[in-house]
């Protein structure tokens, strides 16, 4: 090997030990942002933030459901998420599809409401109930995801078991969510679920194509609804929210939160606290709903521990 190359081989393997001890040196950071509609919007403007503030970070957005997501965040495999108030609770718990507790999922903010809007065919059925009266074609999403975790109890509170009326016909359809607007316009689906904030996205394209009924929920049904999922109540969709919607519409409401894992580190909780409560109107505008966000108080409804640096923030704001 001649002086030249000798030099030049050792210059590239200073350049890739450099490299490598850089890559080492910064941390990688995975945002879950779900499956579809509003969730992967929140996840990718938040990595965007976390990359623009926080040095020695790098921040990816990854998709995901939402129980397996935490219990990914459990694991390490995911570092934050962003979820259900009621529905954050339950998996922590072990009490979810998937029967696996998170014990170190902590609440950094709470963001913003949603919606469970069921939307069947303009001609098709006006009330839940009538799904135990006869066979349907409905999209449920898979049995361990979040989607039939909450189908299942909507469909309880209206007097209706889900598993019985697939034993008797009723076909539960597991496709992805995205997949769902599709198969309505195609009419392989008489019901099918959305939800998110007001007006929705991917019920924006069903308004002409083919168009739908939102179905409306009864003083029982919700009152029984928030007796099987504390933490659930009621919403209304405004008249005029849709094409074709000329009244109220009454639908079960749940709040969002941000959560992460309890032992990253602390600094690391607050910077990222921080963002949220300080860059809120970056989300302004991004989707229905998202204008609450940084709005409404950052620790309502939440019901698993406040992060230490969520904590250290909240303090220093007076929020505590």
């Amino acid at each position: 090997m001649n002086k030249r190359t000798l030099l030049g081989f050792v210059g590239a393997t200073v350049l890739a030990m450099s490299l490598a001890s850089g890559a080492q040196a910064q941390q990688l950071l995975r945002v879950s942002g779900g499956l579809a509609g509003t969730y992967p919007l929140f996840a990718a403007k938040l990595t965007e933030l976390i990359n623009k503030n926080i040095p020695d970070v790098k921040a990816a957005a990854v998709s995901g459901d939402s129980v397996k997501a935490q219990i990914d965040l459990q694991n390490g495999q995911v570092d934050y998420k962003i979820g259900y108030t009621y529905d954050v609770k339950r998996i922590a718990d072990g009490l979810s599809t998937v029967p696996i507790k998170t014990p170190d999922v902590c609440h950094i903010m709470t963001l913003y409401g949603s919606g469970l809007f069921a939307v069947a065919k303009t001609d098709g059925i006006k009330n839940l109930r009538e799904l135990g009266k006869g066979k349907y074609r409905m999209w449920t999403g898979s049995k361990t995801g979040f989607f039939f975790n909450l189908v299942s109890p909507a469909l309880e509170a209206h007097g209706v078991d889900i598993l019985k009326i697939e034993k008797d016909g009723t076909i539960l359809e597991s496709f992805g969510y995205g997949d769902t607007v599709t198969a309505f316009q195609d009419r392989r689906l008489d019901v099918t679920y959305f939800s998110g904030g007001i007006p929705y996205s991917l019920m924006l394209q069903l308004e002409n194509s083919p168009g739908f009924h939102l179905i409306d929920w009864d003083d029982e049904a919700l009152t029984n609804m928030s007796k099987i999922r504390p933490g659930i109540f009621r919403g209304v969709v405004p008249a005029g929210s849709y094409k074709g919607q000329d009244k109220d519409v009454n639908v079960p409401w749940y709040v969002n939160q941000l959560v992460t894992n309890s032992k990253l580190p602390v600094d690391l909780t607050y910077q990222v606290t921080k963002i949220m409560n300080e860059q809120a109107k970056e989300f302004h505008g991004l989707f229905g709903g998202s204008t609450e966000i940084g709005v409404n108080d950052p620790l309502e409804n939440n019901q698993v521990p406040v992060c230490e640096g969520a904590k250290k923030y909240y303090r220093e704001k007076g929020k505590m």
